[in-house]
């Protein structure tokens, strides 16, 4: 039998983090369901989702919020993500 090639299809939610548009932040709220922050560092703005004390997720500007089935929470790069999702339309 010969090697054949097989792709993974995982459904997710994403949200790409483009900066203090006060809509935008809005949505990303929305999204997360979570209190987030943001920072001003000297790498750049930075997004926190504050899970619990000890669990913060940080999102650069450009980065992909991703939430998967079971809710969870995590960031991909633009790079990372296009690689892997392909965008579902209806």
């Amino acid at each position: 039998m010969p090697v054949e090639n097989y792709q993974e299809c995982i459904p997710v939610q994403a949200i790409k983090f483009e900066g203090m548009e006060p809509t935008h932040i809005q949505e990303i709220v929305g999204f997360v369901g979570l209190p987030i922050s943001i920072d001003y560092t000297p790498s750049g703005l930075k997004l926190r989702v504050i899970r619990n004390a000890l669990d913060v997720l940080v999102a650069n500007v450009g980065e992909f919020i991703v939430k998967n089935t079971e809710g969870k929470l995590f960031v991909m790069t633009q790079a990372a993500f296009e690689a892997r999702y392909t965008k579902v339309t209806a």
